[in-house]
């Protein structure tokens, strides 16, 4: 894990523009939440060929496609951010984080002005916190998370690499997760509870234990009903 302070600073220079890849209601959110953010100015944004479907601009902003976007937006001049929410697969939100990165570009990190963040997180690339969320002191992340609207997520925290936490989410102080995680809707973390590789987290689940890898937990209090080491995740989740 390479880690490195990852909310930007005013300068005396104007950070580059970022292309936002990933067509989706993310980015239309990250669009909007970054309006008159000086230091976070989207210059376009970049889909997969099979999603280009005769488009040529989202939110009045070019839409380009990823075979051509070295040429028309070279990395040497624009930074990237790559916005998945995993919830079709978890592990393609890493594919496309890699993807991004193997094109040569920067990945920059994201924190919403509207976030109550501490002023230096340590954090890697590609990390993005949208809207009203409270990021505790003392934490760590890693790369290619993505945090929703009003997440709770408290102090000492250890966030490791593609892991997703989504909206309303309560998290106590000094949990680890580990990686390509996926904690759904208006889930409860209780202190200290460690996740593990690949879990999945039920919207509404409360978890007062640490979990297990690969595994799909749901209900207050969170239980396992089935594990996903072959097949990856599946979302459908029911008590």
């Amino acid at each position: 894990m390479n880690i490195n302070i990852g909310i930007e600073t005013k300068g005396w220079h104007r950070m580059k523009k970022v292309v936002v890849y990933g067509m989706n209601i993310l980015s239309k959110m990250l669009y909007y939440d970054s309006l008159g953010n000086e230091n976070f100015e989207i210059a376009c944004f970049a889909v997969d060929a099979d999603h280009m479907r005769g488009r040529s601009q989202m939110l009045g902003l070019p839409l380009v496609c990823m075979d051509e976007i070295q040429v028309l937006y070279p990395p040497d001049k624009y930074d990237m951010v790559a916005l998945f929410d995993g919830y079709d697969c978890i592990r393609d939100r890493e594919k496309k984080y890699l993807d991004a990165k193997n094109k040569g570009y920067t990945l920059r990190n994201y924190i919403s002005s509207k976030a109550d963040a501490p002023p230096n997180i340590s954090m890697g690339d590609n990390n993005i916190v949208i809207g009203q969320s409270h990021i505790g002191i003392e934490g760590v992340m890693g790369n290619n998370n993505l945090i929703r609207q009003n997440v709770y997520l408290g102090h000492g925290f250890k966030l490791g690499d593609n892991n997703v936490i989504t909206a309303g989410c309560s998290i106590g102080g000094d949990c680890e997760f580990k990686n390509n995680c996926y904690i759904g809707l208006g889930s409860t973390i209780v202190n200290n509870t460690r996740i593990e590789e690949e879990t999945l987290v039920g919207a509404g689940c409360v978890v007062i234990r640490n979990t297990e890898p690969y595994s799909k937990n749901v209900g207050n209090p969170g239980r396992i009903i089935a594990y996903h080491k072959e097949e990856g995740m599946v979302m459908s989740v029911h008590e």
